[in-house]
């Protein structure tokens, strides 16, 4: 899985800024090692030492140890007493609770806006991108990166047409945990025709008022993913101790 740009960016000139404040500089440090474990750029029991960390981020302990305390608090991170902190190793049951949380609150949105409706200039624009995909060559090269993001983007979209920001920042980190199971699941061009086809069934029910149309295609739509939760945390595991192997000196 190739490392985003800005995880590809210096560290120390992300947070070492003449004038951030220590928040500041702690914010920007725990999103670069969330970014880090939810990227599989950290593999699962990577040690994360505070005098390490600090000397990459050009920073003191305390933002580190603050980062490392946030982490610990969102399952992203282990402490173990005498030994420091580690990276968790990814585990089915939660993911699967996790997918049962973005449900739920999926269903209420497509299940808002079938019955409030979306503007049609939005509907259209969300058809435009995805018609287009049920026509791909099944030996076409894909990026996966690329779908992953259009399919994040999709479901986010719904999300913010409620204009409830509580909603789209619950939404926006559950899609963070999960972009490693679509990074499994969406990047095959017979599953883009499937995506393709259960975005477009769930925005024809919106378009339709019809909500128990909508929330059938959003269960649809979620249903394969959960069903390779358990081969995507394989192949995220593989990836993660293939690519530290690799480049032993990388942090």
């Amino acid at each position: 899985m190739s490392r985003s740009r800005r995880s590809q960016a210096s560290p120390q000139g992300m947070v070492a800024e003449e004038n951030a404040s220590p928040n500041q500089i702690g914010h920007k440090i725990l999103q670069e090692i969330r970014e880090r474990i939810l990227g599989w750029h950290y593999p699962p029991g990577h040690h994360l030492g505070e005098p390490e960390l600090s000397e990459e981020f050009a920073a003191s302990r305390v933002p580190v140890r603050e980062a490392l305390r946030a982490l610990t608090e969102q399952g992203l991170v282990e402490k173990v007493p005498n030994q420091g902190c580690f990276v968790r190793q990814p585990d089915a049951e939660a993911t699967h609770h996790l997918y049962d949380l973005r449900l739920a609150l999926e269903f209420f949105v497509v299940e808002r806006l079938a019955r409030s409706g979306m503007s049609e200039e939005w509907l259209t624009q969300l058809r435009a991108n995805w018609e287009p995909l049920l026509s791909v060559r099944a030996d076409a090269p894909v990026d996966g990166d690329l779908l992953v993001r259009m399919d994040e983007e999709f479901h986010m979209a719904l999300a913010r047409g409620l204009a409830n920001p509580y909603l789209v920042s619950s939404l926006q980190d559950i899609n963070d945990r999960l972009r490693f199971v679509r990074l499994v699941v969406v990047t095959t061009p017979h599953r883009i025709h499937s995506t393709a086809g259960e975005h477009l069934a769930i925005i024809q029910a919106i378009t339709r008022r019809d909500p128990e149309a909508a929330r059938r295609a959003l269960r649809q739509n979620l249903q394969h993913a959960r069903n390779q939760i358990e081969i995507a945390i394989a192949q995220g595991l593989n990836r993660a101790h293939s690519a530290k192997q690799a480049s032993p000196a990388v942090p």
